[in-house]
């Protein structure tokens, strides 16, 4: 299996981008981004054979600009891809480039996307029905689809959390559009932290922030539980049986969600 990965240089990007890797149900990872991403450090170490067989690289200066009729390069590298992780950009020097890269850059890429999966249509009608194209995005905890957050009492984070849920939206719309040829798997994570940090505290600071993660697994959860569910969303298998609840198919799992997903997978 083939998958795009987005903000690969990104603090969870980068998680994602080792799992991916590491996970023998892929067998191609090509990522798209303004520089390329790190492969340095131990884990990359364990990495490096996946390094060499699987990853492609693929650099653009503007990520806003995703145009299926004339970037051939890259509807051509991404042929036979079935599925996409990116999103959860928050730090930007103005507003602006905010809109730019967290919206206009993630849904310009949902409707190119959107257009190839009708062209895995067109070439293998079969098995585009039985498995469209998967994109799997990171958003935010408290994300507001309706645009009012910071409008009321709880005004934590309301520039984010309305940018997310305005892609949410957007992500949905073009999915909705797709003739079914597309599905978006939303993922809300609350604080995220390594393990590693927590590890690194020591003494009572790191019990302390150990037990929060057990605790509070609606508010805080580790990078490494929100990677392993991305990918394994994208593989698409598992992501089928979480669908399933009281209210029918679901399409957005809470930080909650995550760590029970993660659980199952043993993380």
């Amino acid at each position: 299996m083939h998958i795009l990965i987005t903000g690969a240089t990104g603090f969870i990007g980068k998680h994602v981008l080792f799992d991916a890797l590491m996970d023998n149900r892929i067998t191609k990872v090509t990522v798209v981004g303004r520089h390329p991403p790190s492969l340095d450090g131990k884990h990359m170490e364990e990495a490096k054979a996946a390094i060499i067989r699987k990853l492609t690289i693929i650099t653009r200066e503007d990520l806003s600009i995703w145009d299926y009729e004339q970037d051939t390069e890259l509807v051509s590298a991404l042929a036979n891809c079935r599925a996409c992780v990116g999103g959860k950009a928050d730090d930007f020097s103005s507003p602006q480039e905010f809109e730019r890269v967290s919206y206009t850059f993630t849904l310009n890429a949902a409707r190119f996307l959107s257009k190839l999966a009708q062209s895995h249509t067109t070439q293998d009608q079969t098995d585009s029905a039985t498995h469209p194209f998967r994109f799997c995005y990171c958003s935010t905890k408290w994300a507001n689809r309706a645009g009012t957050a910071g409008s009321g009492l709880f005004s934590f984070e309301g520039q984010s959390r309305n940018m997310k849920g305005r892609v949410e939206a957007g992500l949905l719309s073009v999915t909705a559009e797709s003739n079914g040829n597309m599905v978006a798997y939303i993922f809300r994570p609350g604080t995220v932290i390594s393990r590693t940090t927590v590890t690194s505290l020591g003494g009572l600071a790191s019990t302390v922030a150990s037990a929060g993660l057990r605790m509070l697994p609606s508010v805080v959860t580790n990078v490494e539980r929100v990677a392993r569910v991305l990918v394994d969303a994208s593989v698409g298998i598992r992501v089928e049986w979480q669908r399933q609840g009281p209210d029918g198919e679901k399409d957005t799992w809470e930080s909650e969600d995550i760590v029970s997903w993660s659980l199952g997978l043993g993380v």
